[in-house]
């Protein structure tokens, strides 16, 4: 008989507050959730296959963590090929997807949309790439993927040594990265289109609105209308950079000359100097990559899709 839900914590999400207050939380989860069971991780990696050795048996598997875990918990019910939802308690430094999803940041309000919400659709992305042992390789991610400089950031955010919390961590890796990075010149195509060549410093490829931890990257996407959200940002000279930091929680910055919009169902990135990639916050690999969008391919509990 399937079971209602089971929970996949990550104990070392929200800088390992998650793992010293799990007893007290699980106490408060009880009185709201249905019945549930519990899974610990304790290796990166680790969600992912829990959550496609339970996605049989269980009618939700939940991610409690930050984007990193909601994406391992989430390629496991993918590759399960089940219609397991995707059950979200956010408790991560960016939670960036549950800005889309309208699901509360609160760990309360977000547990009684666990308890209440719908199940939706939603689409999801495939990213392929080439592995730091030079072996292509292929992920699900949920939220966005990036090609460049953001990918620069996210490894500098994910280092046990960031001492800031939330978005005040993406805000000081980006500046503090913004003049050691070293933009490349990079072949991209969307949809099959003539080939354009960018001495990039960012690309986001997106399925949800925000990254970063509050930036809104892709301000028009939507994460059910089966494609993706490509922003690709050429490099610019210190002062537009600086300038342009303000304009990037609002989404203004996509206004700018520097920054080329589009949707497509797929694009690719391929240059001679090989370009970090990363997927929901997660470093994976570097250029060349191609992203594809599978429209409908995930079921979520959420209140609303924004």
């Amino acid at each position: 008989m399937t079971k209602p839900l089971l929970l996949v914590v990550n104990p070392r999400s929200a800088k390992r507050a998650t793992g010293r207050n799990w007893s007290r939380l699980e106490t408060l989860l009880r009185d709201v959730l249905p019945p549930f069971d519990v899974a610990l991780t304790g290796r990166a990696g680790e969600a992912t296959t829990l959550a496609a050795g339970a996605a049989q048996d269980y009618e939700t598997v939940v991610a409690v963590g930050g984007d990193g875990t909601i994406n391992e918990v989430a390629n496991g019910i993918l590759d399960s090929g089940s219609d397991t939802a995707l059950g979200i308690l956010p408790r991560g430094t960016g939670s960036d997807l549950v800005r889309s999803l309208g699901i509360p940041h609160r760990w309360e309000s977000a547990a009684r949309v666990l308890a209440t919400g719908r199940r939706r659709r939603i689409d999801v992305g495939r990213a392929h790439f080439v592995d730091p042992a030079g072996q292509r390789r292929s992920r699900w991610f949920i939220n966005a993927a990036e090609v460049g400089f953001g990918a620069v950031v996210s490894d500098a955010v994910n280092r046990p040594s960031r001492w800031m919390p939330g978005p005040a961590a993406f805000m000081w890796a980006i500046v503090t990265t913004m003049f050691r990075h070293h933009p490349a010149d990079v072949s991209v195509t969307t949809d099959g289109s003539e080939a354009r060549m960018v001495l990039l410093s960012n690309a986001w490829i997106a399925n949800g609105r925000y990254s970063g931890g509050g930036i809104l990257s892709a301000p028009r996407a939507a994460i059910d209308d089966g494609l993706l959200d490509i922003v690709v940002v050429e490099h610019a000279n210190p002062l537009v950079r600086v300038s342009g930091l303000p304009k990037l929680r609002s989404g203004k910055f996509i206004e700018m000359r520097q920054v080329a919009y589009c949707q497509a169902a797929k694009a690719t990135f391929d240059s001679k100097t090989p370009q970090p990639v990363e997927v929901d916050g997660d470093v994976v690999g570097t250029t060349p990559a191609s992203f594809e969008v599978l429209p409908q391919r995930l079921t979520v509990v959420a209140d609303e899709i924004l």
